[in-house]
């Protein structure tokens, strides 16, 4: 039975109840075994840990737009969804639990530590997903991922060991990201680089047997101890001569020799560097280059070692300060200066990182790199925007090895073991790594400590999220042949070389496939004074409250509406009120629908009452029975879809919304609904009420077609309200409206627009007089040929409704009435009949004060601009600010001027 439509929309109890209702309906699962054409998409895996904010809310709202809309195309259209396990911020978070319990993850040991990981996973882990409901996404839940699955890890297990086999993984020692405060070595992007102010000390390192000392400067003074040479440009003439010597390190007395290597920049500091191999990674290529020894005086704590004499056990920042005194005292500080440059911190601890020597497991990426290459050059991958492709070249072409071990218990730990005497090799169990070596049954084995970097399991996500390696040897599923590539990816670009290219890598290696088509980078969102928007920053509103507040398809909407491809997204938030004033963009949009659909239905039930069209037909209109204005609708319609569909296809995402909004919000309820009125309201009364509102009706259902991949509640709602169609179906498994190219008519739509032009002028020249807006007046128009008054003169009635006239009267060059406000529209002069209406004398005196008023400001704006120190020292935008006013104002004072000629004053 078909429900009362309620005068309000209230986002809050649709959208709960139609997400459960589609989610029992069970219309998002998808079916791999399907004859459609096959549409899919990989959920960029939020972490385990994580909190619902407005990246996230841009990025799956794109995704979900285009699974929806495919989905109504007839597709096959799949979304695989899940988590990431995160393992320095899950295991932090459970860390810091245990802290509070007077506990650490050593007191309970690995196993009972695990076993406390995957409880708070149970509890709180997975609460991101449950928000992302919030939104209405139409993800296919009974194929959701966790990194940590059984499924997953022996995907991962598998991995290791195939590309260790291949020599494509190897353990070395190599300068890495290290977090003094986790004890693990970090990735690139665990590490967050800032700009900080410290100093920098220029230290005397004497030449051996000799009074002259060379210049070299440093921040930390702390690493001095693993000094092993200084290096000097070897083109640099002031050093030359000293290639070769030997030097002494300050404070810890050791001889070092001074050598030639380009690392060292004659135009940076004294053109002098202090090589310390084991804690900088510029300094660790040098010390390759030139077969140095690698000295590590740092712990893994962060304090001193035992190299470092009396500073042993120190904390690397209070040993800085002791160092200093004591090369102040000992008379071996030249000088110290402000300097300001930039550090890593990390992002889960928020300590500066510090580099570290270590043994780690590491991919040999150059093999890896060059078929993922040739993918995005070839086209086979597409980026969008595209000049993302360019940033993509130059971190392939200049690949480093990626480190993948950390120091943590908590993911996917190597599967390698060790004898006592040293061998090793990567295995699925002991026995497997006893065969491969060779040794008796029994032999005593010991597995790796480490655990893998998370983003070893998310490179795998194409392929994981489809089963592959399911339990170590599947290697077809029948989501992989039906879904792999997927379709498109959605991404945030700050993660295109950790996960992107990875991707890209991992797929074309172990399936000689690629993993997605097209890669969307979502835009950064920014607050009213262009910084990012971050909780830590205290500029970010709770996505979920802004949600509540205006209803998930306002936000959709609106963060479509505000994303540029390519740019950043500029929104003014207050955080205090938990508000974000633009969510009105999406939220007035929502109303507008709404009252459109309720308008039509009053309409549809009046025009149904027998005593008012007992005998009208409930018939479909054929186009010759259709008025000027429908179909100009109806063409309009077409067109939109066309250009809809085109940005779609294009990725220009805030065009389609543009579209949408000026179709939905102008043309078809700002007109079409008001000419419709007239329509039915017209004297001699409408020839097929019932057969206008189907057609009206047609229109509107297909705009409901149109907003649902972007508001798909309350394009659900209203489609539902229209009529009863039932609880097993849904909009989202209609058809989606196809453009019909043949009933696109511009030849129509510009008469249309010309009409629209001529109403819109017609309500500006009253608007600028002081005639009460109920007053409705006497209007002439004056066209330049008889096709075109014909033309006027039948839209008379709508001009005369929508301009608030008396009469209109069109005829060929008619002449100007007496006492008439004049204007011309594309050739078409329209006059509109003051007369009696006006007190002509106060109608002087207010357009005279106004020409005084606009010739001061014309003159103060110009001695502006006429002042050359204003305009080479203001903003270009201020300039151009006070040009275009300019330009404004001259033009209102000629209209004003012209209206008073029309007026006779």
């Amino acid at each position: 039975m078909k429900r009362d439509f309620p005068k309000a929309y209230e986002p809050q109890s649709v959208e709960k109840r139609w997400y459960q209702k589609w989610q029992d309906m069970g219309i998002y699962k998808a079916d791999n075994k399907s004859e459609k054409p096959k549409y899919s998409i990989l959920m960029p895996p939020p972490n385990v840990t994580g909190i619902l904010h407005f990246g996230h809310v841009l990025n799956i709202t794109l995704q979900d737009m285009y699974l929806r809309r495919k989905r109504m195309q007839g597709y096959e259209a799949c979304w695989f969804p899940g988590t990431d396990h995160a393992g320095i911020a899950t295991q932090t978070r459970v860390e810091k639990q245990l802290r509070e319990e007077g506990l650490t993850r050593y007191d309970l040991g690995r196993e009972k530590f695990i076993e406390k990981v995957w409880e708070w996973k149970e509890k709180y882990g997975g609460i991101i997903l449950k928000q992302l409901r919030e939104l209405g996404i139409s993800a296919d839940w009974d194929r959701t991922l966790f990194t940590m699955d059984e499924s997953a890890s022996n995907a991962v297990r598998e991995v290791f060991i195939r590309m260790f086999d291949e020599g494509l993984i190897y353990k070395g020692k190599r300068i890495i990201n290290w977090s003094p405060l986790s004890l693990t070595a970090l990735s690139d992007e665990e590490v967050e680089h800032k700009e900080v102010q410290e100093q920098l000390y220029t230290l005397r390192y004497y030449l051996e047997d000799s009074d002259e000392y060379l210049q070299v400067s440093t921040v930390r003074t702390e690493t001095i101890f693993g000094d092993v040479a200084v290096a000097v440009n070897p083109e640099d003439e002031r050093y030359k001569h000293l290639i070769g010597k030997n030097c002494i390190v300050p404070l810890v007395g050791r001889v070092v020799p001074i050598i030639a290597d380009e690392h060292a920049d004659p135009e940076f500091g004294t053109g002098c560097v202090k090589i310390t191999p084991a804690h900088d990674p510029n300094d660790f290529m040098v010390g390759e280059r030139h077969k140095l020894e690698m000295l590590n005086t740092i712990n893994p704590d962060g304090t001193l070692n035992e190299l470092t004499g009396d500073y042993n056990k120190m904390d690397r920042f209070e040993a800085r300060k002791a160092i200093l005194k004591k090369l102040e005292e000992l008379d071996l500080l030249e000088k110290k200066e402000d300097y300001t440059h930039n550090i890593g911190f990390s992002q889960r601890g928020g300590e500066p990182v510090e580099p570290y020597l270590s043994d780690q497991w590491f991919v040999k990426m150059k093999p890896l790199a060059e078929e993922a290459l040739e993918a995005v050059e070839s086209g086979k991958i597409n980026f969008y925007p595209g000049h993302w492709v360019k940033t993509y070249e130059h971190w392939m072409n200049n690949i480093r090895d990626w480190c993948i071990s950390r120091q943590l218990w908590w993911g996917h730990r190597i599967p390698v073991f060790y004898t006592e005497d040293g061998q090793f090799t990567a295995a699925r169990d002991e026995d497997a790594a006893r065969e491969k070596l060779n040794l008796p049954a029994g032999t005593s084995l010991r597995q790796d400590e480490d655990v893998l970097d998370t983003w070893f399991s998310s490179w795998l996500w194409p392929m994981t999220t489809m089963k592959w390696l399911e339990d170590g040897d599947i290697e077809e599923t029948d989501d992989l042949k039906a879904f792999l590539p997927t379709d498109l990816l959605v991404t945030a670009p700050d993660i295109i070389f950790f996960w992107v290219a990875r991707m890209i890598m991992a797929s074309k290696h172990f399936k000689q496939e690629i993993p997605f088509k097209d890669v969307y980078f979502t835009s950064t969102i920014r607050d009213g004074q262009g910084r990012k928007l971050s909780k830590s920053l205290g500029n970010s509103p709770d996505p979920l409250n802004i949600i509540d507040k205006y209803g998930s398809d306002a936000v959709r909407f609106t963060m479509i509406y505000l994303s540029p491809l390519g740019q950043d997204i500029k929104m003014d938030v207050d955080v205090k009120a938990q508000d974000i004033p633009s969510m009105e963009i999406g939220r007035n949009f929502n109303n507008k629908i709404w009252n459109a659909g309720r308008f039509l239905m009053m309409k549809q039930d009046m025009v149904n009452l027998p005593d008012v069209c007992p005998d009208n037909e409930d018939k479909t209109l054929s186009i010759d029975e259709l008025s000027h204005a429908d179909k100009w609708i109806l063409s309009r319609y077409n067109s939109t879809l066309d250009k809809l569909n085109k940005a779609l296809d294009d990725y220009k995402v805030n065009e389609y919304s543009k579209i949408l909004y000026d179709f939905i919000w102008r043309d078809f309820c700002d007109w079409f609904v008001e000419v419709l009125k007239v329509e039915l309201n017209a004297e001699k009364g409408c020839a097929h009420p019932r057969g206008l509102m189907k057609f009206a009706f047609s229109i509107y259902e297909g705009i409901l077609k149109m907003i649902h991949p972007v508001m798909p509640f309350i394009s659900e709602e209203i489609w539902h309200l229209m009529e009863d169609r039932g609880d097993e179906r849904s909009i989202s498994t209609e058809d989606s409206p196809v453009a019909d190219t043949a009933l696109i008519d511009p030849a129509i739509e510009e008469m249309f627009e010309h009409l629209q032009m001529v109403v819109e002028e017609i309500r500006r020249m009253r608007s600028i007089t002081s005639i009460a807006p109920s007053q409705k007046l006497p209007v002439t128009i004056s066209c330049k040929d008889e096709a075109q008054a014909k033309f006027m003169g039948e839209q008379a009635a709508i001009i005369a409704a929508l301009g608030k006239c008396s009469e209109v009267k069109t005829g060929v060059n008619t002449p100007k009435p007496e006492g008439s406000l004049a204007s011309v529209v594309r050739e078409v002069e329209i006059f509109v009949e003051v007369g009696g209406s006006l007190d002509m004398d106060k109608e002087r005196e207010r357009l005279n004060k106004e020409i005084k008023r606009l010739e001061g400001n014309i003159r103060g704006t110009e001695k502006k601009l006429g002042n050359e120190k204003f305009v080479a020292n203001a903003p270009a935008d201020l300039v151009a600010y006070e040009r275009e006013k300019l330009e404004s104002m001259k033009g209102s004072l000629e209209q004003v001027k012209k209206n008073m000629e029309s007026l006779g004053l």
